[in-house]
């Protein structure tokens, strides 16, 4: 999210790395690559008894391969990097992961959580704007919120060359260039050395919160680029009623001729040119219909939650109108319930889980209280009876304006935004493997599509990954290795 909206209506450039357009409407419905049916997602799993906490001392240095053998076939236009399991192991993953948590954090890159992370594909010092080459500094436990919109994600990434960060607003004394170290986020580092770690996910859209949450849950946003800013948020002043207020509006793009998606694609790809988009933008009413992940889990009978935490710019099911008004909306539940189910061994097949605002480690909020949220939550998931048949992927919804210095595909109109953190946690999991496929939001919705044999819901995650480059099922699963919480009064 970005609580000081600026409208960015200067000029910006970007020429990122594809010149793949994708147009994002309707679901799409072409069918899934053939493969034997899935297994029943309710059964419970052997109890694994909980181990104490462990030392990062002894583990081995994280490795980043090649990965696995050849993946299995791709579709048309799958990024270079994409990688799909072939039907042998995604039978095996249909028979040891019965469980997919997908907790979606706030604001931080790749760089600036695992930039100095042995094996992965990190800066230490990065780019701006004058040609400078300046070092990435310590970060404060709590440090300045900076610009993250639509169009300055744009500004900051530059045509691919990754090195304007510093003319965000809030960014000119370098706030941008700022990383944590493995003692700052030591819970992070050790699940990452532990399992594994991807370092080319990158954010579904340019940025903000708002619509990055759309895509974990649509791969798509409905057009959208923004949450409601001030001034948008309707005749009563409450901001992000959403649904629940016809009198709201968010920045969208208007549905646009090919030869104007074309048009507004290549001023996307040149920062001198990128404001002028703003011709294809309007302001609509934040409640749309489009199909969601929940519907196809809903209609093969696969249970699903989403815990939701006290957060109004992290609502993307008040903002789909069959959902927020029908029967499915009973699954949208509070975060303070996950823990218990995950104990109990009550979690769905499927769980989203958000933290509250306050929690999120959105700036300027706390990156140690944040991080012992997170551990109580994994910590839950390996002490439930359920710890065998789940995959956790940890990840941070948008750059949050921080500097990374890998340039994202430009897909679409919408993205690829800049790489964020993504780790998978799972008895599954390859123990220090650095994840080199490229990944998006879109990617962990097609690994639940292959687990339960569902279509693609349109063109992202009909050519995303399946992030199943991260499983081995080779070998016995491993037991949990729960994480103490830190105390925060020091950092």
């Amino acid at each position: 999210m970005n609580r000081h909206p600026r409208a960015a209506r200067r000029g910006v450039r970007s020429a990122l790395g594809l010149g793949l357009v994708v147009t994002l409407g309707a679901a799409c419905t072409a069918p899934s690559p053939a493969a034997s049916p899935p297994a029943s997602a309710g059964r419970a799993a052997t109890v694994t008894p909980p181990q104490p906490s462990v030392s990062t001392s002894t583990l081995p240095p994280p490795t980043r391969t090649t990965g696995p053998p050849p993946p299995g076939k791709l579709p048309p236009g799958a990024l270079p990097g994409t990688r799909l399991a072939p039907a042998r192991k995604l039978a095996a993953a249909r028979r040891h992961i019965r469980h997919v948590v997908f907790i979606v954090k706030e604001n931080r890159t790749f760089d600036t959580y695992f930039g100095a992370f042995p094996g992965a594909d990190g800066a230490t010092t990065g780019r701006t704007c004058d040609g400078s080459t300046v070092p990435i500094t310590r970060a404060e436990d709590r440090t300045d919120d900076v610009e993250h919109h639509f169009i300055p994600a744009l500004d900051a990434m530059d045509g691919g060359k990754m090195d304007c960060f510093d003319r965000l607003w809030d960014a000119h004394q370098l706030q941008s260039y700022v990383q944590y170290g493995r003692d700052q986020i030591p819970a992070y580092w050790s699940w990452a050395r532990r399992y594994t770690l991807a370092d080319r996910f990158f954010s579904s859209v340019f940025g903000p919160t708002g619509p990055e949450h759309l895509w974990t849950v649509a791969a798509q946003s409905g057009r959208f680029v923004d949450h409601e800013a001030p001034g948008q948020f309707g005749t009563n002043g409450i901001p992000r009623e959403y649904c629940d207020d016809r009198t709201e509006q968010a920045l969208s793009f208007r549905r646009l001729l090919a030869a104007e998606r074309t048009q507004a694609f290549r001023l996307e790809a040149d920062r001198d040119t990128a404001g002028r988009i703003h011709r294809f933008l309007i302001e609509r009413w934040p409640c749309f219909d489009v199909k969601v992940l929940p519907d196809e889990l809903t209609a093969q009978h696969v249970s699903w939650r989403y815990y939701r935490g006290d957060n109004g710019f992290v609502a993307p099911l008040r903002q789909i109108r069959h959902v927020w008004f029908g029967p499915e909306r009973r699954n949208v539940i509070t975060e303070p319930e996950f823990v218990p189910d995950a104990r109990a061994g009550r979690l769905p097949a499927v769980s989203w889980l958000t933290p509250p605002v306050s929690l999120s480690e959105h700036p300027p909020g706390s990156v140690c209280q944040g991080e012992n949220w997170t551990v109580r939550a994994v910590d839950a998931v390996m002490r439930s009876p359920q710890w065998r048949s789940t995959a956790v992927v940890l990840t941070w919804d948008d750059f949050g304006g921080f500097y990374d210095h890998v340039s994202p595909p430009h897909v679409d109109l919408f993205g690829l935004g800049p790489r964020v953190p993504a780790i998978v946690i799972s008895p599954w999991a390859r123990r220090g493997f650095v994840d080199p496929a490229t990944l998006e939001f879109s990617s962990v919705l097609r690994l639940i599509e292959r687990l339960h044999g569902l279509r693609p819901l349109g063109p992202r995650d009909r050519i995303a990954g399946d992030l199943l480059e991260a499983f081995d099922f080779s070998r016995p699963p491993r037991p949990p290795a729960v994480l103490a919480e830190r105390d925060c009064s020091g950092a």
